[in-house]
């Protein structure tokens, strides 16, 4: 779509105050020579090139529908500097979103409320999962152990074990898999 075919678009649009006419050949101009400038920046700005037009158009419209033109002494920082702004808006108003959505979504209050019913059935679910361990053979038991309690990688494990890194993968995915199923009855 050519810029002048743009401009009337803009100009037909709900009966806005558009630019003078004087100032309209020096916005088509600054569209011709910076547009795709314009939109590099932005897209750097918003990690997304589709925003980037959004807002690269949107700051177009508000330097067209400016009503005192002769005030603006550089159209190119005039335009840039709107559409930054413009930017700023938009990842506030993201960001603001997002957070009402995991606000809405995610309620933190109950996840980590500490009640005494929970504790008590965290001490229990230990209780029968040290239980449940001990029928573990010894080396399985061990592994699992250092790798879920202790924090340690496999290969920490591996050496202090004096086995191969295969060999601890296999005892911990064979002590999870005997809890998870010990835990289910």
């Amino acid at each position: 779509m050519n810029v002048n075919r743009r401009l009337r678009l803009v100009e037909n649009d709900g009966g806005n105050k558009i630019a003078d006419n004087e100032y309209r050949d020096e916005i088509t101009a600054l569209y011709q020579g910076y547009n795709e400038t314009l939109i590099r920046y932005l897209t750097i700005r918003l990690r997304n090139k589709q925003d980037a037009r959004e807002v690269a158009q949107e700051a177009y419209i508000r330097l067209i529908r400016r009503e005192n033109g002769k005030n603006i002494e550089c159209f190119q920082s005039f335009l840039f500097r709107t559409a930054t702004n413009i930017s700023i808006d938009l990842q506030r108003q993201r960001a603001r979103q997002a957070k009402n959505f995991a606000r809405n979504h995610f309620p933190q209050g109950d996840i980590d409320e500490i009640t005494p019913e929970r504790t008590l059935n965290a001490r229990q679910t230990l209780e029968t999962l040290q239980k449940l361990l001990e029928n573990l053979p010894p080396k399985c038991r061990e592994a699992f152990i250092l790798y879920k309690f202790k924090n340690l990688d496999h290969r920490e494990i591996a050496e202090k074990m004096s086995l191969s890194v295969s060999s601890v993968k296999k005892y911990i995915a064979r002590g999870l898999a005997f809890c998870i199923q010990e835990m289910a009855r």
